[in-house]
């Protein structure tokens, strides 16, 4: 079953050169994710502006600061490959940067959501920000400046204090994701009430895909988009050990399986995008 749910990160990981010809022993390959964890982060930090806590370029797009999460990793795993483990600058520009997300928040605790163009798109809570900033914080917060640690939790609050509503609408990607960082925040939290929204709303998605493994959100499968749901419910059960959703994981899985080229892309002719 295990080897099944890991499906889909091995095909996905089998497009990346030198793993396609056997370059682990084991899965997962640590040394390898390591090492390429370890390499990004100078690129990571090279947009950083120490006075703000902001990442990327101009224009600024709340997803600019989602690096916080892959550099909290970084700060927090302990491997001899790994010289930024609890390093004390990383530190710094991930709490500086967590607190810029929340300066960054309106009232409701949503973000603009502008794009690279600059256009604009209204106000949202962004999910793919809110999930890493939330695992972030799982990671490092019994680390972070008093003050920086109560900045990030106020906004983290906020944000999911509205997030949870989204949690009696329909089943779709957004929410999905919404559903699985809700969950990790219940837990950060200590708030059973958004572990239970998130959980049931799983329920949800899980009664919603096709048998065949897909869910579909106009016509026939939505594959790009499937992506985001095992995504979701892979971490979601990394979280809660909730086993209700591993048949949908595994059927999931092979639907993706059964739908690649030999060079790990997906077969377009059957999205309905």
């Amino acid at each position: 079953m295990n080897r099944m749910m890991l499906c889909l990160c091995a095909l996905s990981l089998l497009a990346l050169p030198g793993l396609a010809d056997g370059a682990w022993d084991t899965w997962p390959p640590r040394k390898y994710l390591v090492k390429s964890l370890v390499a990004a982060v100078p690129q990571c930090m090279k947009s950083y502006r120490p006075e703000t806590g902001r990442f990327g370029t101009d224009p600024w797009t709340c997803h600019d600061q989602q690096v916080i999460y892959p550099l909290a990793a970084a700060w927090s795993i302990e491997d001899p490959d790994n010289p930024y483990y609890h390093d004390a600058e990383l530190l710094a520009a991930i709490a500086k940067g967590g607190e810029y997300l929340a300066d960054q928040q309106d009232e409701k605790g949503m973000w603009i959501f502008r794009k690279k163009d600059n256009s604009t798109w209204g106000q949202i809570h962004m999910p793919w920000t809110f999930s890493r900033w939330i695992r972030a914080y799982s990671l490092v917060r019994d680390a972070l400046p008093p003050e920086s640690r109560e900045q990030w939790e106020a906004g983290l609050k906020l944000g999911y204090g509205y997030i949870a509503g989204y949690m009696k609408g329909g089943v779709h990607n957004i929410p999905t994701h919404h559903a699985m960082s809700l969950y990790i925040a219940g837990e950060c939290f200590d708030n059973e009430e958004w572990k239970q929204a998130a959980q049931d709303f799983m329920a949800r998605v899980s009664a919603k895909q096709d048998p065949a493994g897909f869910w579909s959100e106009h016509y026939g499968p939505v594959v790009l988009y499937n992506f985001v749901y095992p995504d979701a419910i892979g971490i979601y059960y990394h979280f809660s050990r909730d086993e209700a959703v591993l048949e949908t994981l595994r059927r999931a899985a092979a639907f993706h399986s059964n739908i690649l080229w030999p060079d790990g892309s997906s077969v377009s002719t059957i999205d309905e995008r």
